[in-house]
């Protein structure tokens, strides 16, 4: 099955691509707010060096947040359209597990932790030995994640925010800090998760909040 994979709710714009599960090129790359403009040429490109067309695609996995509502946005809105065009089902995906995705061979519990608001992040915690999330992705204040962290000895926090998280460090877990997900894990993770695949009108973005309001779920 060959799966186009767009997850554009971080800083950095991730497109990937991959076969029955195998990565076979992807592009990580800093865009800001050119994400719409960009992202047909980026797949336009990546197909082109994989030498496949859009004809060839099978399945679509799209980033649907939580992250940078600017970008979850661009993100849904060209990978529904696509799929819409090819008659695709598109799988919706966690941009936090995505974040995580390539480092869960290494560690039993990975914690990845996105910039929300002054006090508050995007959470969740991820238990590799049962390829599940233990705590699902929330919305949550700092002091709130670090009572979790509590239950979690074995946790590594992974984030590209730590330095507005301070506190984090003193929670005595190990952190990861890294600046992008990637586009080839989110195609890979397109085809572990391929049975949730959803017609491309019902996918939904994963805000967890609205803009400036308070939280409305807690770890």
């Amino acid at each position: 099955m060959k799966i186009l994979g767009i997850n554009c709710a971080g800083r950095w714009t991730n497109v990937g691509l991959a076969i029955n599960g195998n990565i076979i090129g992807e592009r990580n790359l800093e865009l800001g707010r050119r994400q719409s403009e960009e992202l047909p040429l980026i797949t336009a490109d990546l197909l082109d060096e994989a030498r496949m067309t859009m004809s060839d695609l099978e399945l679509l996995a799209v980033g649907v947040g939580p992250g940078y509502y600017t970008g979850i946005r661009a993100g849904i809105a060209y990978g529904a359209a696509l799929a819409e065009a090819l008659l695709l089902p598109v799988v919706p995906l966690s941009s936090l597990e995505i974040f995580i995705w390539d480092l869960k061979d290494r560690y039993d519990c990975l914690v990845p932790v996105f910039k929300a608001k002054r006090t508050h992040c995007y959470a969740a915690v991820y238990d590799s030995r049962k390829g599940a999330a233990a705590v699902p992705p929330a919305f949550v204040s700092e002091d709130a994640l670090l009572q979790t962290l509590k239950g979690y000895p074995d946790a590594v926090i992974v984030s590209p925010d730590v330095a507005q998280y301070g506190r984090l460090r003193e929670s005595g877990c190990p952190v990861i800090e890294r600046e992008s997900a990637s586009g080839g894990a989110c195609a890979q993770m397109g085809w572990i998760y391929a049975a949730k695949a959803l017609s491309p009108r019902e996918v939904q973005a994963q805000y967890l909040r609205e803009p400036d309001i308070g939280p409305t779920s807690d770890l």
